[in-house]
């Protein structure tokens, strides 16, 4: 009985062993996930969420794809260079280019410009270059210039300094015209001005052309028919005047330049004026001269403006000594000036001043240049043959 026991005991525990071996072996060819959603399973008795990742994945430490750099560089390739005094104009032209790297890079270059001293910020344009005109007066400026393309801008823009050295007055006066000499008439330089409510004093500038200079004198703003002497007022001028250089002498004596007024019209009675003179002396009204005999006030009444009476022919005017006392004291240019010379309006717009010498060319071309008291330029004027300009 005991060896029958003995041997039910030893099959038992092969059995069990046998058991063990292949339960092990399923339990090793399970997947990893696998045998952890079972453990979840069964520690939680519901299935777990599982992640599926599509494609590679990156390293956290692993650099990102590199992207060829873009560089751009700009130039000038004219302008005024570096330092350099500009003392005959206030306009100047920068052109300039750039260089983009690499050399097969798409898109469209544009540029950005500022000048210091009159910009306020960068300004954009799609041209490679730039027109400036600057204020009158000496300055020093700094103009910059830097390319952009595909919001790639150059970091180090190219740039030049320099200085204009014009007058303060620079266009606000202008040499409008120049007349050359001719045998019935002498030359002719006219000046105009474009002012707001100042006052200018040209008094001191100079005029030159290839032919010479002529600096301008002062002058009479109002001119007195009993004293004038060599004027030493200066000439001042103001929007809307006129100058007029000629070349001829002064009827009026030498240096005695004017302002011409609404009775000099009555001068050109007794001198040969070179620069015309206005027609626009005033007249009387009918009632002041309504206490005159008839035959008198129809007399007044058709004289020509600035027209000196000459009544020798007309016996009625001749013989009527009350008629002959009023023109003689009225109708001349002593007698206008007292009469209209405290009107607001008596002084006109221009000067006339006589240089008694030409600088003006007839037969070649030249260009006349206008300077300050300081011998900084207002303005140049280029004339003459058609090739020449």
């Amino acid at each position: 009985m005991q060896s029958i026991a003995v041997f039910i005991i030893i099959g038992i525990a092969l059995l069990g062993y046998v058991y063990l071996g292949q339960f092990s072996e399923q339990a090793k060819e399970l997947p990893s996930e696998q045998s952890q959603e079972t453990l979840i399973q069964t520690q939680t008795g519901a299935p777990a969420k599982t992640q599926t990742f599509l494609g590679p994945v990156k390293s956290a430490t692993e650099p990102p794809a590199s992207k060829s750099t873009i560089s751009v560089n700009t130039y000038i390739v004219s302008g005024p260079e570096e330092g350099k005094i500009i003392d005959e104009t206030n306009r100047v032209t920068f052109e300039f280019k750039a260089a983009v790297l690499p050399e097969e890079t798409e898109g469209r270059i544009t540029f950005e410009t500022k000048v210091e001293g009159l910009d306020t910020d960068w300004q954009e344009t799609s041209y490679n270059q730039r027109t400036i005109d600057l204020p009158a007066g000496p300055k020093e400026y700094a103009f910059w210039v830097r390319a952009k393309i595909n919001n790639v801008i150059d970091q180090t823009p190219a740039g030049r300094t320099f200085k204009v050295n014009t007058s303060p007055y620079f266009g606000k006066v202008k040499i409008s015209s120049a007349r050359s000499q001719a045998s019935s008439y002498p030359s002719l330089i006219t000046l105009s001005t474009s002012l707001g409510e100042e006052k200018i004093n040209i008094t001191g500038w100079r005029i030159r052309g290839k032919k010479g200079s002529f600096t301008i004198p002062g002058g009479i703003v109002k001119y007195n028919p009993y004293y004038n002497p060599v004027p030493d007022e200066s000439i001042f001028v103001k929007r809307g005047d006129r100058i007029y250089l000629s070349s001829a002498s002064n009827p009026l004596g030498r240096g005695r330049n004017f302002r011409p007024n609404k009775c000099i019209g009555y001068l050109d009675n007794y001198q040969d004026f070179p620069i015309p003179l206005s027609k626009i002396c005033p007249k009387p009204t009918n009632k002041e001269i309504s206490h005159l005999e008839p035959c008198c006030q129809e007399f007044i009444l058709r004289l020509g403006r600035c027209k000196a009476p000459d009544y020798s022919n007309n016996l009625k005017v001749s013989t009527d000594s009350e008629c002959v006392a009023y023109l003689n004291e009225n109708f001349n240019y002593a007698g206008c000036y007292r009469n209209y010379s405290r009107d607001e309006d008596f002084i006109g717009n221009d000067w006339h001043i006589y240089m008694n010498t030409n600088i003006v060319v007839s037969d070649d071309c030249d260009t006349l240049y206008l300077r300050d008291q300081n011998g900084l330029l207002v303005d140049e004027y280029s004339y003459g043959r058609p090739v020449c300009k």
